[in-house]
């Protein structure tokens, strides 16, 4: 018994023996220098930079088909028109007087001979945007002189109030900020490429929205709320259709992000910006043909005052009529009366008071009107569709001046309370306005970003090259 334990004890030695071998021989074959993770690690490496080389060899063929795409494209502004060619790449184009301005992949060149003057690009389905030349010191925001330290109050600027660039509810400027964009790829875009685009009309209604309507049909509904962008339905800029207002700063910026997408198109779409507006308004008052808009847009736009000589006409117009609502004991305002129906002929801005159901049957076209007009008053306004009249065109874009305010991405918080509601700040004044009283440059921080029942309220949407 003895020496059959004394085997077994020699046997279990030698077995230990041997898997500390095997162990030995394993661990060297999985991580000494040549062993398997080295050698998996090794493949890795070897794997990565052939991906690395890979995409370095797609990029300059990618790099080799855009530059071959490019050199086929017009060189001049008048060669693009002429051929009416959509760009297949980003590239410089320049006019006569050698200025240039890069046209985006997937737009043509549609009019405009000098890019001082404002040379109009559109996409293959018509929706227009105009060129804004500018340097990156001259893309920036107005400096005020005077600061509007209440927000209850209007602030004219200028040692005078001269400058005719006022501001109404709109605290110490550095308290309200652009919001939810990318300004330095903004300011970078501009830089790399002479300027930035706008849209030439105001946002319209895209014929897949519900409440689209067919500018060829007299009488149709007018929709009290366009607030709704379900279904990824995106603004258009076109001539001729109904401007898209009662829809809330919060969806405009949406919307407004919607209708570009940079893999198909060389741009970045939204909401205009503060400092995008005020290059176009100093771009714009620099033009001796619009010599003080900055300080009275009366005959450039769709405003209650604008009539006599500076009446904005339009025949075969579309158009929507609106009262608003005024006490006569202490003329205080009531609000609006929407109005039901759109309706297509000759279009005349201003105001016409004292509105009743003998002058236009008011008590089928209006929701809360009140026939007592011996307790009320009524301010008839008008809207008008894109775009309608060319008098409200300045550097070839329509309507930055009345018709709607437009908002932007500028916002800010009333009485220094950060946690309180949000206001967004509208531009450029209404058809319930005055053009004096609310110019092409005016800023407004009264309005809250999420409301949506104001037909006064409109926008409009930049591109930024990339």
């Amino acid at each position: 018994m003895l020496k059959n334990k004394g085997i077994t004890l020699i046997a279990l030695v030698v077995t230990i023996v041997v898997l500390l071998i095997l162990a030995g021989v394993s661990i060297t074959a999985v991580f000494g220098d040549n062993g398997i993770i080295s050698g998996a690690q090794k493949a890795k490496d070897k794997t990565d930079e052939a991906i690395a080389q890979e995409q370095e060899d797609v990029g300059k063929l990618v790099n080799q088909l855009e530059e071959f795409e490019r050199s086929g494209l017009p060189d001049t502004v008048k060669e693009a028109i002429q051929k009416g060619t959509i760009f297949t790449a980003n590239k410089q184009i320049k006019d006569e007087s050698g200025k240039t301005m890069t046209v985006p992949k997937g737009f043509k060149v549609k009019e405009g001979e000098l890019i001082e003057n404002g040379v109009v690009i559109a996409d293959s389905e018509g929706n227009e945007f105009v060129w804004v030349p500018c340097t990156v010191d001259e893309y920036k925001k107005y400096e005020y002189e005077v600061k509007n330290v209440n927000d209850t109050s209007s602030t004219a600027d200028g040692e005078n109030n001269d400058k005719g660039w006022n501001t109404r509810y709109y605290r110490a400027y550095s308290d309200w900020k652009d919001d939810e964009i990318d300004e330095a790829a903004n300011k970078k875009s501009v830089q790399n490429n002479g300027g930035f685009y706008i849209a030439r009309y105001e946002a319209g209604v895209p014929k897949g929205a519900s409440f689209y309507v067919d500018a060829s049909s007299d009488n149709k509904p007018y929709q009290t709320s366009k607030n709704d962008i379900s279904g990824n339905i995106k603004p258009v800029s076109k001539k001729g259709v109904q401007a898209w207002n009662l829809i809330s700063q919060i969806n405009a910026k949406e919307v407004s992000g919607r209708m570009y997408s940079e893999e198909t198109y060389g741009v970045r779409s939204q909401l205009v910006d503060g400092t995008a507006w005020d290059t176009v308004v100093t771009w714009m008052a620099k033009d001796s043909n619009y010599k003080d808009i900055e300080k009275n847009s009366t005959k450039y736009g769709n405003y209650q005052n604008s009539t006599g000589n500076n009446q904005i006409t339009a025949d075969n117009c579309l158009f929507a009529e609106h009262l608003y609502k005024y006490r006569k004991s202490d003329n205080a305002g009531m609000g609006w009366c929407i109005g039901k129906i759109y309706q297509y002929g000759k279009f005349e801005s201003g105001s016409i008071l004292n509105w009743t159901d003998s002058k236009n049957d008011a008590t089928d076209k209006y929701n809360n009107y009140d026939s007592d007009t011996n307790t009320y008053i009524y301010n008839h306004n008008v809207e008008m569709a894109t775009g309608a009249s060319n008098n409200t065109k300045l550097k070839n874009i329509y309507d930055m001046a009345g018709n709607m305010y437009e908002w932007t991405t500028e916002y800010g918080y009333h009485n220094g309370q950060t946690s309180d509601t949000k206001y967004a700040v509208t531009r450029g004044g209404s058809f319930h306005n005055w053009g004096s009283d609310c110019p092409v440059s005016l800023r407004h921080g009264h309005f809250k970003a999420n409301i949506a029942n104001e037909p006064t309220f409109g926008f409009r949407v930049v591109l930024y090259v990339r």
